[in-house]
């Protein structure tokens, strides 16, 4: 996509102003721009953590307050070409823990998913999961409050792309 397309595209449901006025707000959140297409993707504001440890998870689980899902040895795993109905999905860096998913955190509606060292926390409108309002900024605001002690483990940007408004690619916004 050239820069015409992409400008359109980047600004397309929310104006410079408001992308630059949310960056001003939020410390470790940043608006992500879906991928779109058939990626069935969506908007979302994202946080990304360093997890190397087990013990770095729990502390960040514990901060947080979500709940640790252990994982049982005879519990069934994914299976590739095998149908199944829900089941806990294994962190790949923890296999003996179940990624969360969707979770409440102060009260916000957060999807947190682990990818290898890193525990990525994603906000996006309570009503429409495919957007971001000012409502799920206000949503993102709260959690941020809980992570300030986990700021030596997040990591910026947190998805490293033009999608991603972060001051890396978009320093004109900060």
């Amino acid at each position: 996509m050239d820069g015409t397309r992409w400008t359109g595209y980047l600004y397309e449901s929310h104006p410079p102003d408001r992308l630059r006025a949310w960056a001003r707000e939020l410390g470790f959140f940043r608006f992500c721009r879906a991928y779109g297409g058939h990626a069935n993707d969506g908007d979302h504001l994202l946080v990304s953590l360093r997890v190397e440890t087990e013990n770095d998870l729990l502390r960040t689980f514990s901060v947080l307050d979500v709940p640790v899902k252990r994982l049982l040895p005879g519990q069934p795993r994914p299976v590739p070409g095998v149908a199944y109905s829900r089941f806990p999905v294994p962190m790949p860096r923890f296999p003996e823990i179940g990624q969360p998913g969707y979770v409440e955190i102060a009260g916000q509606r957060a999807h947190l998913w682990s990818h290898g060292e890193r525990l990525n926390v994603s906000v996006a409108d309570a009503v429409d999961h495919y957007s971001v309002t000012d409502a799920a900024v206000a949503s993102a605001k709260v959690i941020e409050a809980l992570l300030a002690p986990l700021a030596s483990q997040v990591v910026d940007p947190p998805q490293d792309d033009r999608n991603c408004v972060c001051p890396r690619y978009y320093p004109d916004l900060w």
